[in-house]
């Protein structure tokens, strides 16, 4: 069975095939504040238990609030390995890439 490419829209996203999903890349939300760790999308299983998560760190400085002359804003997502099993859901996140297949098929994605 061959791999297929999922552009993601819809949030939340629930796997409703029998296959395997694993995200590639999700567009961040907006950063949540100076210095503050917000989350680019979770992975919850069908019980509604939040199981894993995609993690980013917030910078942000202003320059009406600190002596700089320049402002900084940036969201950074960590790389981390999301996998959806059928049936689980995949929430809090803007768009995302993805790749659907057999078990063995999504984890040798690099």
């Amino acid at each position: 069975m061959a791999l297929k490419f999922l552009y993601i829209t819809q949030d939340p996203f629930t796997n409703n095939s029998e296959e395997f999903v694993r995200i590639l890349s999700v567009s961040n939300l907006p950063p949540i504040g100076a210095g503050l760790l917000g989350g680019n999308g979770i992975l919850v299983d069908p019980d509604g238990n939040g199981v894993g998560f995609l993690l980013g760190v917030s910078a942000n400085l202003g320059n009406s609030s600190t002596a700089y002359p320049y402002t900084f804003s940036g969201n950074f997502p960590a790389s981390q390995i999301i996998i959806i099993p059928p049936g689980w859901t995949f929430k809090q996140f803007g768009r995302a890439i993805a790749v659907q297949g057999t078990l063995e098929e999504v984890l040798r994605v690099h």
